[in-house]
């Protein structure tokens, strides 16, 4: 449904911040959404995720809602964030707000899904609907707009002074979520390596500490490896990218339009491939460099934080005046 213009609507017209109902997703992508200036409150509910400061600190636009509760304020659209869980919440929740239903997807369909579950997922719209790849809106099949992730390269920066040594990967779940990640490839590909894991999996690796703690980790890694067979682009690689590292990936999804094999980074699906990018990289610091260094280029030129904010916030024009 689209917003009906009331008259108290016509009145403010011009507003310019708005308040938006939505869900706790990813921390990283959550606080470059709020650089848009409006208010985002997340519902909060028993299999929902709280906000890890760990990633990030929340930002002074954003409010955690009390368990199960939709406070007295007028809000103007809702954003779920996934289909997943979120989509079902937020369109019973405005069952009785009656606003604009924003529908942004960060994942992809499983391969392994039967027509019957597909067909359920699809049939889940938004008055609104983004994705964050034209690889992941190919494979939903569904209109609307796409608008890439951003990365903050004022933070996520090289730091001259490190000592970049290690092999990197940051995923969470990295075990249990093999079907997407590829720990089993992961591990056959860096057996054996000086590698180092950031994220929260059980028996293997933590979460960061804080952002910063997250930002060392990307600086003092010479390469960033990415095994993941099923995400559009992981925003994990993009914030290596921005700190300079030198990055070896899988060659799946969106990732291909953007990694130029021996420019900014080594691609490919042969494991025997990448483990010997791996080596060739941490045998050859300069060629590691010189890679690292077009890899940010890459995002500095393609992964705009102000491309970002400009495509959100038409978004959320549109929703308001429901056009």
């Amino acid at each position: 449904m689209r917003r009906q213009i009331s008259i108290i609507d016509k009145a403010n017209r011009n507003k310019t911040k708005y308040n938006i109902l939505t869900f706790n997703a990813h921390e990283r992508y959550q606080t470059q959404l709020a650089k848009t200036g409006h208010n985002f409150y997340s519902f909060n509910h028993e299999e929902g995720k709280d906000w890890y400061e760990g990633h990030g600190k929340m930002p002074e636009n954003c409010y955690q809602l009390g368990k199960n509760n939709v406070p007295n304020i007028v809000f103007d659209m809702i954003l779920s964030h996934s289909k997943f869980g979120q989509y079902q919440i937020a369109q019973k929740i405005n069952d009785t707000l009656q606003i604009p239903l924003i529908s942004l997807e960060h994942t992809l369909p499983i391969p392994q899904w039967p027509q019957e579950t597909l067909n359920q997922f699809l049939s889940m719209r938004g008055d609104y609907n983004i994705f964050i790849t034209n690889y992941s809106k190919g494979k939903w099949g569904m209109d609307g707009d796409v608008i890439e992730h951003s990365v903050d390269t004022n933070i996520f920066k090289p730091d001259d002074g490190a000592d970049r040594s290690k092999i990197l990967t940051v995923a969470h779940d990295f075990i249990k979520r093999d079907y997407a990640l590829n720990y089993q490839g992961w591990e056959r590909i860096t057996k054996g390596l000086d590698r180092v894991v950031v994220g929260e999996t059980e028996g293997l690796s933590s979460q960061s500490e804080s952002v910063e703690h997250l930002i060392k980790a990307y600086q003092n890694a010479l390469v960033y490896i990415n095994p993941s067979v099923l995400s559009p682009v992981p925003t994990s690689m993009l914030e290596a990218m921005s700190c300079g590292c030198a990055i070896v990936t899988t060659e799946t999804c969106e990732i291909p339009n953007f990694i130029q094999h021996g420019v900014n980074g080594f691609i490919s699906n042969n494991e025997e491939d990448l483990r010997s990018y791996c080596e060739q990289l941490l045998e050859d610091k300069p060629l590691a460099a010189k890679m690292g260094a077009e890899a940010r280029k890459t995002i500095e030129e393609k992964f705009s934080e102000q491309e970002f904010v400009t495509k959100w916030n038409n978004v959320f024009d549109r929703a308001y005046k429901g056009i």
